[in-house]
């Protein structure tokens, strides 16, 4: 079973790109291989997925189309790029939850961290989470394993808090989706203007929301602790 997450990276194929399947000659880790990565992001972050063409990145790095199929094979690969980037500000977000004083609060904290990568970064949001005509047949390695990893952070605290009593013994990875589905739900309704909210108006709104639906997975023992 995949983890939920960037689970596309692809849109519709640049003309010209299907063909180029062989490996890339350049070194993963190459000066230049960053540079277009890094022209890539920009253009996707001022234009959106439909604005990165393997053309205009080679513009805008100042080097001919073919140096960049010597880094990466086609457009998919590079909007690859995009995702695990994407991934890494999505776990900065929700790593500093993990220094809260229990699981329970953990949680709580890493909800509020997806909701600031949502607000703060709404392009790779979007990219990651939000754009239905992504269509690939295989998720790169590198989206797969960062994805996993960022995931099993809120997996580790949903065991955990079963492991103290405060959540009811059930399927860890279960829970941790249902957990998931209701935070992605609730800010994909805020992102698409359902709610007409502003920021401000939403955040106390979504947190009582979590804590419901934590409630609901809760112990009797905990939820007596509740104030």
């Amino acid at each position: 079973m995949r983890g939920p997450g960037a689970l596309d990276a692809s849109p519709r194929r640049e003309a010209g790109t299907e063909h180029r399947s062989r490996a890339p000659s350049a070194e993963p880790g190459s000066p230049l291989r960053a540079r277009i990565a890094e022209a890539a992001q920009e253009l996707y972050l001022r234009e959106g997925a439909e604005g990165v063409s393997m053309r205009r990145v080679a513009e805008r790095v100042g080097v001919s189309a073919p140096a960049i199929y010597r880094h990466f094979r086609n457009k998919d690969e590079l909007l690859s790029e995009i995702v695990v980037e994407g991934l890494r500000i999505l776990e900065g977000c929700l790593r500093p939850g993990l220094d809260a004083s229990s699981p329970y609060e953990r949680l709580l904290s890493m909800a509020d961290g997806y909701l600031g990568f949502a607000i703060e970064q709404p392009r790779y949001f979007d990219f990651a989470f939000m754009i239905p005509s992504l269509k690939v047949e295989q998720i790169p390695a590198e989206i797969e394993k960062r994805n996993w990893r960022t995931f099993r952070l809120a997996i580790e605290q949903v065991v955990a808090c079963m492991e103290q009593g405060v959540l009811r013994r059930d399927d860890p990875l279960e829970t941790a989706i249902t957990i998931w589905a209701e935070v992605h739900g609730l800010i994909t309704l805020f992102r698409t203007g359902r709610l007409a909210m502003d920021d401000q108006q939403f955040r106390p709104v979504y947190r009582r929301a979590v804590r419901r639906v934590l409630h609901g997975l809760m112990t009797e023992e905990a939820l007596a602790r509740e104030p």
